[in-house]
């Protein structure tokens, strides 16, 4: 892509070299009143069409350069286009990725001993399941119930003389 840029520029320099000296020797030598001249005196040459082919030529190679110009301008918005879209792109993946380490879906947990199977087939504790897969961590507590359960049973325990 680079090389082809670079060959519309060369191309464009090229012709506007061309042009330049073409003018400066016209301004030096006036070629224009010389070839009228010489046209007039070999008039049956048909030299005239030199003169026309000339012109055309020369308005040819520059509509080409201006045209190859404009396409290197449009690919160059095109491409910033394409960065930019890369650019958002990669910032959705990230964000993805950020939302990946989230769970989602369905676990599936023994009933038993509240263990997970993992993707790899193995069943492992809740806690740790939870843990390699977010960025959750946990602490020890006792819901209410739970510790009216457990201090119920440690008073009846007491009371029985065990412990």
């Amino acid at each position: 892509m680079q090389s082809r840029n670079s060959r519309s520029l060369r191309d464009l320099v090229v012709l506007i070299l061309i042009v330049l000296i073409t003018l400066a020797a016209s301004l030096w030598f006036d070629p224009f009143s010389r070839a009228v001249a010489w046209v007039y005196r070999h008039d049956n040459w048909k030299v005239d069409e030199l003169l026309t082919l000339s012109i055309t030529l020369t308005c040819g190679l520059a509509w080409y350069s201006w045209r190859r110009w404009n396409e290197m301008v449009e690919e160059k918005r095109e491409r910033t286009k394409a960065d930019e879209e890369t650019v958002a792109l990669t910032r959705l993946l990230y964000d993805a990725l950020a939302e990946l380490r989230t769970l989602h879906g369905l676990l599936k947990i023994c009933e038993s001993c509240k263990r997970v199977r993992d993707e790899t087939g193995y069943w492992i504790p809740l806690e740790a399941y939870i843990e390699s897969n977010s960025k959750a961590r946990f602490f020890q507590g006792m819901c209410p119930d739970c510790a009216r359960r457990v201090y119920r049973s440690r008073e009846l325990d007491e009371s029985t003389g065990g412990l």
